[in-house]
């Protein structure tokens, strides 16, 4: 079900995702945001703002050294990515992101089975992926729609 048609500038997405647009260029830099953009990176940026912080209990990350997205970081993002276009998204659905792995759950019922099944005492981040979705039409529409940042690559083709 996607929102628009259209393609959004890196700007645009910032800004419909509520973030900064250095959040952007630093997803575009470590490849979570890609040309051309459409919804669904909107809500990718705004997951990607949240698990490139992340850093679990008892692991260590030194502050100046450049942060890479791990593999579940990634996995998080790209699920976010599909769960705009999913049909059995909902306004409930939900992204627990725990160390290690990404779970979608779509109902109310499935959080708690979930909560019970596999939480049990574990860190985890639940993120309203549900949510961000049915606002995406507001926010896109919401988004200054301004001319398109030059990129490297565009420069030397110049």
């Amino acid at each position: 079900m996607p929102v628009t048609t259209g393609q959004l500038s890196t700007s645009a997405v910032a800004t419909a995702a509520g973030l900064s647009e250095s959040w952007a260029w630093k997803a575009r830099d470590q490849g979570v945001l890609t040309e051309p953009h459409f919804e669904d990176a909107v809500v990718a940026l705004r997951v990607y703002a949240f698990v490139s912080q992340i850093v679990w209990p008892g692991t260590r990350r030194p502050r100046s050294a450049r942060q890479d997205l791990e593999l579940w970081q990634s996995t998080a993002v790209e699920a976010a990515r599909q769960a705009v276009t999913d049909a059995h998204t909902t306004a409930d659905t939900a992204l627990y992101v725990l160390e290690g792995s990404v779970h979608l759950v779509t109902t109310p019922a499935e959080r708690a089975a979930f909560d019970l099944k596999c939480l049990g005492g574990r860190v985890a981040l639940r993120l309203p992926i549900g949510l961000w979705v049915t606002e995406l039409p507001d926010a896109i529409d919401g988004a200054p729609n301004r001319r398109r940042r030059k990129t490297t690559q565009a420069k030397t083709a110049a």
